[in-house]
């Protein structure tokens, strides 16, 4: 596998914070309406987004497939754009349905042995656990690792957990790079490290970063990454990425064998049986054009405002809408639960508040209420969740505090 593909990599943003916040508000219509503070969730799609799924549908239903090759064209600018994003070659990238599909390819397409060992924190998303637990029925030792909440509120994902659980028998290591629910950033190229001291390799489940913060999988030396892209890359559900570090595409077999597995120089012979060199080889059979079509427009926003570069502006952005609503939270009485260290902050927080009341306090119910004031928060863990990207401003964090005092003062 060469590097011909592999993009240079800047050393800094040309974006300042307050240039990405404007710039990025400006191609989301949902600030028209909602103080938006779901992306751990679905985040909303950016104007130009929506356009292209519309010009698609628009085509496909005046013109059929005439203009296929258009589409494809726009779908291989996609694999090179999220090349860019996470510092890998495009023909290490395959364009996937959601992150789910790729922890599966690699969970079920890696030649495990009986008596092989994975490990894989207790309180990750299921998504990045079911897949995994499968693994039990080849006589493969699935070893969960519980990760307690500490003093300060928060499941921190310690690296010494997950070495305490490995041994000589531990092929791989499953975690992700933000927590769900507790935030919690971990410091990748450390985690990778050790793993691999230890003769493992790590897959890294990216969806509650990538889009949000810059990731380089090279030079971390991820050997696994998937994510989807309807979170902090502000696409449509339905439409992802997997990496595949280019020594292991052929360690790596293939699920679900279509045509477009196959070399593409006899794409439609029935006698071709030559799987393509590339991670596109993962990818089966036909693709959802709509999905991918939008996500390119999203990414390549991202990309315009710097998301993917090192001392990005763009991450400076969502921090400091941490710490405003910290500090907001503060003024109501209430707790926002985040690491004090800002490296492994990320754009979630869940929040408390004292049990002192005789209305009821609950995270539903407040997060009703604030729907009713058109802002936007989730539930999870039993706490409210807000999630806040880098197109947030202080607008929105006002109207945010507000509300929730509205709430906490009924």
């Amino acid at each position: 596998m060469t590097d011909t593909n592999h993009p240079a990599q800047p050393t800094s943003s040309s974006r300042s914070a307050a240039e990405v916040s404007v710039g990025l508000r400006a191609q989301m219509p949902i600030c028209q309406r909602f103080a938006y503070f779901d992306h751990a969730a679905v985040a909303p799609l950016p104007a130009a987004s929506a356009a292209a799924i519309k010009n698609y549908a628009t085509e496909a239903s005046e013109l059929g497939d005439t203009p296929w090759m258009d589409w494809s064209r726009r779908v291989e600018l996609l694999r090179g754009e999220f090349a860019q994003l996470v510092g890998a070659g495009s023909d290490e990238i395959a364009l996937i349905p959601n992150t789910s599909t790729g922890i599966g390819l690699v969970a079920e397409g890696w030649r495990w042995k009986p008596g092989d060992s994975m490990v894989v924190p207790a309180n990750e998303f299921p998504s990045n656990l079911a897949p995994w637990r499968q693994l039990r029925r080849r006589g493969v030792d699935v070893r969960e690792v519980p990760v307690p909440i500490g003093n300060d509120g928060l499941a921190s994902l310690q690296l010494d957990m997950i070495l305490k659980a490995m041994d000589s028998t531990t092929r791989m290591v499953a975690v992700s790079w933000v927590g769900f629910v507790s935030g919690w950033r971990i410091n990748v190229a450390q985690f990778c490290e050790a793993v691999h001291r230890r003769g493992a390799l790590l897959f890294l489940d990216a969806i509650q970063g990538l889009g949000a913060f810059p990731l380089d999988v090279r030079g971390t030396g991820v050997d696994f990454c998937a994510a989807d892209g309807h979170k902090w890359m502000l696409g449509p559900e339905g439409a992802g990425m997997l990496y595949v570090r280019g020594e292991h595409i052929e360690r790596l077999d293939p699920l679900m064998i279509g045509w477009h597995s196959l070399d593409e120089r006899a794409a439609f012979d029935p006698a071709n049986t030559n799987l393509k060199h590339t991670a596109a080889r993962f990818e089966g059979g036909s693709a959802n054009m709509a999905g991918l079509l939008g996500l390119e427009r999203s990414v390549r926003l991202l990309l315009d405002h710097g998301a993917h570069l090192p001392g990005s502006g763009f991450a400076e952005a969502i921090l400091r809408n941490v710490d405003e609503l910290q500090t907001g939270l503060k003024q109501i009485g209430c707790q926002g639960h985040v690491s004090q260290a800002h490296e492994h902050r990320s754009g979630i927080m869940t929040i408390t508040w004292p049990d002192d009341a005789t209305t009821a306090r609950d995270p539903l119910a407040a997060r009703k209420f604030c729907l009713s004031q058109g802002i936007v928060t989730s539930v999870r863990g039993g706490r409210l969740r807000v999630s806040t990207h880098a197109y947030n401003n202080s607008d929105d964090i006002e109207r945010f505090i507000a509300a929730l005092d509205g709430f906490l003062r009924r």
